[in-house]
């Protein structure tokens, strides 16, 4: 089964000065929540619409051989570093999202995804913060399921 994985940047909000206050700020930030947003988007090409809801990132969709975009769902989940959430998408499938780390920067997430097989996709990727990436593939009726995964905070 074909995987794709496209890292992409999302134009992030102000950016909060950071004081030399003996680090104990970024250490409490380190341990504040990350947003993680699923959305689960099924890319065809037997239509040339795009669902309004996805406007968001809708140059990004354009780069995938598809020509259509439909919103099938969207879920979301505040985790600490460390803690795992399992979102349950369409075609009896899951995927497991982990926030490894997190700084002011960039936060690294774990990502699974499962199906009755087994593992489909296990990796370990570097979100911007507020940012997000996409990942494409498995199949899903008459073209494939695209999961964009945010991370904001």
């Amino acid at each position: 089964m074909k995987w794709l994985m496209i890292a992409l940047l999302a134009v992030s909000g102000p950016v909060l000065a950071q004081g030399k206050s003996g680090g104990s700020d970024a250490k409490a930030a380190a341990r504040s929540p990350v947003e993680i947003k699923l959305w689960s988007v099924h890319a065809t090409n037997t239509h040339q619409n795009m669902d309004a809801r996805l406007k968001r990132i809708a140059k990004h969709l354009g780069n995938l051989k598809f020509s259509g975009f439909d919103l099938l769902g969207r879920q979301s989940v505040d985790l600490k570093v460390k803690a795992k959430k399992k979102f349950a998408i369409v075609g009896k499938r899951a995927v497991h999202v982990t926030v490894l780390s997190r700084d002011e920067k960039r936060a690294r997430v774990k990502v699974q995804i499962v199906g009755a097989k087994g593992t489909l996709l296990d990796t370990t990727v570097s979100i911007r913060r507020n940012g997000f990436f996409i990942v494409a593939g498995p199949k899903h009726r008459d073209g494939v399921l695209v999961l964009p995964i945010f991370a904001r905070y």
